[in-house]
């Protein structure tokens, strides 16, 4: 399956060195350039930079320009720029998943009919395809590099686990 990201899932999955999963998980994954720009941006202090600019030049972690600039510029009235073409990549390309993590974007996404996961998905879909073995491990190294997560989530998948 191809998806589109926003940054996200991308910082946040470099944060605990699993950046991996992505291609993993999916046959493509997309990015528009406000997205590579915003991963990428000069003297940015992200855990697993690196990791993310071999993503960017393995070709695996792809970017692909949004053409339609109008729909960008009506979104960007209530969404950041790397949110905004991010939805309308996945419109464009008719990709089968969005990757993306904040709550008012992902709010305009489900409005708009798009399926859609969060960091938090894509390492519930690891675990179910056998790539990790536990999410909530994982959701304690996310939370202590500064992950916003509510309390309920996070005691909903591990009782998840436990009942696994």
């Amino acid at each position: 399956m191809r998806a589109v990201s926003n940054a996200g899932p991308i910082i946040h999955l470099s944060w605990i060195d699993r950046l991996d999963l992505l291609a993993a998980l999916f046959e493509e994954v997309l990015v528009p350039v406000a997205v590579r720009e915003e991963v990428l941006r000069a003297g940015r202090q992200v855990p697993g930079i690196q990791a993310i600019r071999d993503a960017f030049a393995s070709g695996w972690l792809r970017v692909q320009p949004v053409l339609d600039s109008a729909a960008v510029l009506r979104l960007t009235a209530e969404l950041d720029r790397g949110e905004s073409e991010a939805i309308v990549l996945m419109r464009e390309t008719q990709a089968g998943l969005l990757l993306l993590d904040e709550r008012r974007a992902r709010a305009r996404a489900g409005r708009e009919g798009l399926r859609l996961i969060g960091t938090i998905g894509i390492l519930q879909q690891a675990r179910d395809r056998g790539l990790v073995q536990a999410v909530t491990p994982l959701l304690g190294d996310l939370r202590r590099n500064g992950f916003r997560v509510s309390a309920e989530l996070v005691e909903q998948v591990e009782r998840e686990e436990e009942q696994a």
